[in-house]
């Protein structure tokens, strides 16, 4: 299946509810709500939208999305997954967490591994290869369970960081 061209998206999908104040930046809700295009093209800081029991968490400046303090502090030691697609650099790549632990990252960049860590999992097998965006979205879809369409399809509500955060945060 085929899920478009020219996708530059990341963020970080966490079993259950979160609470936007733990993210880096202590965020505030700004009240609007807009799609994922606009999330990104803006960008945000963080957008958020709940589907099926996992909070999607649009992340376009990788606060919290590859960030494992981050997860263990908003993830109440669940099950989340960090991802990322650019086609544009070709950069593809995910890492699974549970109970807040980093399980297993993989991260390409053209057509490179450039991180890599833990065993492959079960639900990489068969997944389309390359590792690219084709690969993201179906990893997305077998280690949550949610649809790429789904949360690409759910309104999204807008958080701005009150803090500022730096690389050491």
């Amino acid at each position: 299946m085929e899920f478009g061209v020219g996708w530059k998206v990341n963020g970080l999908i966490v079993e259950g509810s979160v609470d936007p104040a733990r993210l880096p930046g202590r965020p505030r809700d700004t009240g609007e709500t807009l799609d994922i295009d606009a999330v990104y093209e803006r960008p945000c800081d963080y957008g958020m939208a709940v589907v099926g029991g996992w909070t999607f968490i649009a992340d376009p400046e990788f606060r919290a999305s590859f960030n494992d303090d981050a997860v263990l502090e908003i993830s109440d030691k669940g099950r989340a997954l960090a991802w990322v697609t650019n086609s544009v650099s070709t950069l593809h790549g995910f890492a699974w967490y549970v109970d807040a632990v980093p399980v297993r990252r993989v991260v390409y960049a053209e057509g490179e591994v450039v991180d890599e860590s833990g065993e492959r999992l079960p639900e990489e097998a068969s997944a389309p290869e390359p590792l690219s965006e084709d690969y993201v979205f179906e990893m997305i879809g077998r280690l949550t369970g949610k649809d790429w369409g789904d949360s690409a399809n759910a309104p999204y509500r807008i958080w701005t960081c009150t803090e500022q955060v730096t690389a050491e945060d």
